[in-house]
């Protein structure tokens, strides 16, 4: 036909709109994303340069840090010097002394939503309304077809955490919401190698991170990409409305610390996860930090992993609580944008041989070395705690 049905008028106008729509909240996006800044803050650089007051400087020093003198330029560069010789990371010692305006925002309940995270929060959401969830819906339905064709295709749910991971590309990536990933040429030592010396895939192992914020979850499946993996979550997500399921239909394993039985199921199902090839994924506090330093480690984290003889990979999360503070209902700021979101892959640790106090302490080091100032754990933090 010369002339387009009403039906395909309504849709390519339906398609035009959701274009430009799409278009102008990833512009918007940017636009509010550039106008956040990053301000050091003037106490805590005094902090770190004891040698330094308000008072030992001039006034014009003080507001115009351009015209110290030849003297004061020597005092400055020599306490700063000092200062990087006593950190392992001092390279990650200037973000730690800033402060970040995330804008205004308004309040809904306990959490708060600024411009970045409302636009931001609408695109994943779009996103995940029109793919993900159905997605997921439609696996699960195949699942339970007479004869359960899918399941001998898909024998260790690979397909829905490759759905997850394509719904990340599709929301987060437009935003710079990825995370800097360092350290991956530790995974080589993972690698199987036969006879001929032709290597093969990566070794199933249990992967150990901090946990300071809700990005820590997409952040490790950056790691992953498009490999499998499953992680240890806590029951209550299953209350959680469409999470719980999408969760339940990857095959990830739930646990109750409080439940006995609950703990042996998850116990059971982790190390068959491990002898089937598949990855494991833990954050061994538990829960949230408050204060976004390192905690404590639950006694017992590491048992699948020592049943199997997997190894274990210390991932230490820097920053994920600067993209998306406790109090935010959505991430507040891109996670390139300064204090960048750094992952850093440790190397495996072994588990063979070892007691569990000493492994938990040795991944526990493993994993506080790689972390900023800001998120190493407090003076007098126990390495572990009971359940």
């Amino acid at each position: 036909s010369l002339y387009p049905s009403p039906i395909n008028t309504r849709f390519a106008n339906m398609k035009f709109i959701t274009i430009a729509t799409s278009t102008a909240l990833l512009l918007s996006a940017r636009y509010h994303a550039n106008s956040l800044s990053v301000q050091p803050n003037p106490a805590s650089k005094l902090h770190h340069q004891p040698n330094l007051s308000p008072t030992s400087l001039p006034t014009s020093a003080l507001f115009r840090p351009k015209t110290y003198s030849r003297r004061q330029n020597c005092v400055l560069n020599a306490a700063s010097a000092a200062i990087s010789a006593e950190r392992p990371f001092s390279d990650e010692s200037s973000t730690d002394s800033l402060e970040i305006n995330y804008g205004p925002a308004i309040t809904l309940g306990k959490l708060k939503i600024n411009i970045f995270g409302a636009i931001f929060g609408i695109w994943e959401v779009f996103w995940g309304c029109f793919f993900w969830y159905p997605m997921m819906t439609i696996y699960a339905l195949l699942r339970k077809l007479p004869g359960d064709v899918l399941g001998k295709i898909d024998p260790y749910r690979r397909i829905p955490i490759n759905i997850g991971y394509t719904w990340g590309l599709l929301s987060m990536t437009l935003f710079g919401m990825w995370p800097k990933v360092e350290g991956r040429e530790n995974l080589e030592a993972l690698r199987e190698v036969d006879e001929n010396g032709k290597k093969g895939k990566l070794k199933s192992a249990m992967y150990v991170a901090n946990h300071a914020s809700w990005m820590d979850i997409p952040y490790v499946s950056r790691v992953f990409g498009w490999l499998n993996y499953k992680m240890i979550a806590k029951a209550e997500l299953l209350k959680v409305p469409i999470l719980g399921k999408a969760i339940k239909v990857g095959g990830h394993i739930f646990l109750d610390r409080t439940n006995r039985k609950s703990q042996m199921m998850a116990y059971k199902q982790g190390v068959q996860t491990l002898k089937d090839g598949v990855n494991l994924v833990t954050f061994p506090e538990g829960t949230r930090s408050r204060d976004s330093r390192l905690g404590s480690f639950k006694m017992g984290a590491f048992k699948m992993a020592q049943a199997n003889g997997a190894a274990i990979v210390p991932m230490s999360i820097s920053h994920a609580d600067k993209v998306q503070p406790l109090d935010y209902a959505f991430p507040a700021k891109a996670s390139l944008m300064k204090p960048k979101a750094v992952i850093k892959i440790g190397k495996p640790i072994p588990t063979e041989g070892k007691t569990d106090e000493e492994l938990i302490e040795e991944v526990w080091n493993a994993i506080a070395d790689g972390l900023p100032e800001s998120q190493k754990p407090a003076k007098g933090t126990p390495v572990s705690v009971k359940n």
